[in-house]
């Protein structure tokens, strides 16, 4: 069984989501029952929910870290989501740096879209710059 993480946004839980279920129905809270707001697989976080999840996975975590205004993000959400799908070897999460700003300047994000994963809490591998989501998923497997 493959799994991710979602925070819910009504009640704050941290829940566990059988990613064969949330693909094929809408996901929700355990505690609360509230529709989980994934795209794909990927779940929008806030600092709190990013450090939650990141501390919490045992899987790697993947987060794009993106912005609205930005044509090279957007070009990537779309190939972000598609490896969120095909790939069961880690958890994804997007961090708005405009929503984010002080979270995306003290991990000294400079170019966007930036993708970091993290393993047992820790930054292990940083890449700029949009990928497709084969070149993405080849990143997952190398670490």
């Amino acid at each position: 069984m493959g799994y991710t993480y979602s925070v819910c946004k009504k009640c704050e839980s941290l829940n566990k989501v059988d990613t064969s279920k949330a693909l094929e129905k809408e996901a929700v809270c355990g505690k609360c029952g509230v529709t989980l707001e994934l795209h794909g697989l990927v779940s929008h976080v806030n600092r709190s929910e990013f450090q939650r999840i990141i501390n919490k996975s045992e899987k790697p975590v993947v987060v794009d870290f993106w912005a609205s205004w930005c044509g090279p993000c957007r070009a990537y959400g779309p190939e972000f989501e598609k490896a969120s799908i095909n790939t069961t070897e880690a958890v994804f999460l997007k961090v708005s740096t405009e929503e984010e700003s002080a979270l995306s300047s003290e991990l000294g994000i400079r170019g966007i879209p930036c993708t970091i994963i993290y393993k047992n809490g820790r930054e292990v591998l940083r890449q700029s710059g949009a990928m497709s989501s084969e070149q993405l998923k080849q990143l997952i497997t190398h670490i």
